[in-house]
C-alpha cells in the first residue's frame, strides 16, 4: 500500500512493521504489581491488530519509595521477568515491537500505599491530587534509586523487550527541571545544568544496563501547566 502510515519504519536499530503505536497507559491489569495473563492478552490483541509497536506499563515503577498508584506493573523485583518475557514472545510472534513506560513517581503517589515509605522529590512540597507531603532526596536516595532505575532496565532487556521510555513528565524527573518544584541551592538546583544533572544521571545509567540495539527513549511534557499547579500548591 501506498499509505505511509502502513510503511516500515525504522527506529533506531528497530524496523518496525509500519507506523501506528499503542503508547504507555496503564489498564491496571495487574496482579500484585504482575502483568499476568489479563495484561499479556490485552497486548497480545494489540499486536494482532496489526500495530508495528505496542508500550506497555505505563509508568511501571522502578523503586519500593515509589509506590503504585494505580495498578502499576513493578520493575523493582526478579519476579517480574517472567511475565515480561511471556508478553514479549506474544507480541513478538504476531509481528510487533514491543516497549514498556519505566519511572520514579516521586511526589505523584501515596506514602500510605506500598511500603508505607515517605515519598521523595528534590525540594519538600505537597501534591495536592494524591495528597502527599515528600521529603527532600539526599544524595543517598539519588544514587539508589539511580540504581533502581538501571536494575529495571536491565530486567527488562533480560525479558526481550525492544526497548525502554524513561517517563519524565510530571514525575521525579521533571520536578528536578521544574524550577518552582527545586528549590535546592547545592549542586542539584539553581541553573539548566544543575536541574538536568539528575535526569541525565538516570538516562546514563539506564543506557550502561542494556544491551546495543536496545531502544532507550523518554516521554517529556510541552506544556507543564504550571499556572493551575500553582494554583494547586
Amino acid at each position: 500500500m501506498d499509505d505511509p502510515l502502513l510503511q516500515p519504519y525504522d527506529l533506531g536499530g528497530l524496523t518496525l512493521r509500519n507506523r501506528i503505536v499503542s503508547t504507555s497507559h496503564e489498564p491496571a491489569y495487574t496482579e500484585n504489581g504482575m502483568p499476568t495473563d489479563r495484561y499479556r492478552l490485552y497486548h497480545r490483541e494489540k499486536a494482532r491488530g496489526g500495530v508495528g509497536l505496542t508500550m506497555i506499563g505505563g509508568s511501571a515503577i522502578v523503586s519500593k519509595d515509589s509506590p503504585a498508584a494505580f495498578g502499576n506493573i513493578d520493575l523493582t523485583t526478579d519476579e517480574v521477568i517472567p511475565w515480561l518475557r511471556a508478553i514479549a514472545e506474544d507480541c513478538h510472534a504476531e509481528g510487533a515491537a514491543v516497549m514498556i513506560q519505566a519511572t520514579h513517581l516521586g511526589m505523584r503517589s501515596s506514602n500510605f500505599a506500598g511500603d508505607w515509605l515517605p515519598l521523595v522529590s528534590p525540594s519538600r512540597t505537597r501534591e495536592a491530587a494524591h495528597r502527599s507531603f515528600t521529603k527532600a532526596l539526599e544524595d543517598f536516595d539519588m544514587d539508589r534509586i539511580v540504581a533502581d532505575f538501571a536494575a529495571a532496565a536491565a530486567r527488562v532487556a533480560a525479558a526481550g523487550f525492544d526497548g525502554l521510555e524513561i517517563m519524565h513528565a510530571g514525575h521525579l524527573l521533571d520536578s528536578f527541571l521544574a524550577s518552582w518544584l527545586n528549590e535546592r541551592s547545592d549542586e542539584w538546583g539553581g541553573d539548566l545544568d544543575a536541574l538536568m544533572r539528575f535526569p541525565l544521571r538516570v538516562i546514563d545509567a539506564v543506557t550502561a544496563a542494556v544491551p546495543a540495539g536496545f531502544l532507550v527513549g523518554i516521554r517529556m511534557a510541552v506544556d507543564e501547566l504550571r499556572s493551575a499547579l500553582s494554583r494547586s500548591r
